[in-house]
């Protein structure tokens, strides 16, 4: 009886030590992968900077992934986001999304920073503001009608964010 006893309490205290010690494992793995988390945090948006004129500089972001952000053009963060978002959701959850861009869009020529405005950019804009009125226009149009009308707004602000990137490129040669 007293060889069960003991047994029993070298197994309960075997066990409470292997516990504290695989916990101290996960406490200490969750430290390093929170620091690894703030490093990535800090290398997924490269800010850049190039010389417009007079001594003057334009300031954007650019993502791992490539997409551009601008610290002076709300707007196009706000959209540019959301279509990215809304090319991964279905269909009948990006309605709304979509709706709630409207003042987003529409300002969008009105709040482009100076140093973007240029014929080719404000075009690109005006075909992205055109494409969402006729989004917005045929919403209750059969599903495969507004999925096209999604495919191509997202394809006229993808063409936006590749004039924007050759217009800084401008800027960065000279």
């Amino acid at each position: 009886m007293k060889t069960i006893k003991k047994f029993t309490t070298v197994l309960a205290i075997a066990s409470l030590l292997f516990v504290s010690c695989d916990k101290a494992k996960e406490k200490k793995t969750d430290m390093n992968s929170s620091d690894t988390n703030t490093t990535e945090m800090s290398i997924e948006a490269k800010k850049m900077k190039v010389k417009i004129a007079d001594g003057q500089y334009g300031s954007y972001n650019v993502d791992v992934y490539g997409d551009l952000s601008f610290d002076d053009w709300d707007g196009f963060n706000i959209a540019n986001k959301e279509l990215r978002d809304i090319e991964n959701l279905e269909l009948n959850t990006t309605t709304q999304r979509i709706e709630n861009l409207n003042g987003t869009i529409a300002n969008l020529g009105n709040s482009i920073p100076v140093w973007l405005r240029n014929e080719e950019v404000m075009e690109d804009v005006d075909d992205v503001q055109e494409e969402y009125r006729k989004l917005l226009k045929e919403k209750d149009e059969p599903m495969k009608n507004v999925k096209q009308n999604l495919e191509e707004l997202i394809e006229k602000f993808d063409d936006l964010r590749e004039e924007l990137n050759e217009t800084i490129a401008k800027y960065k040669k000279s």
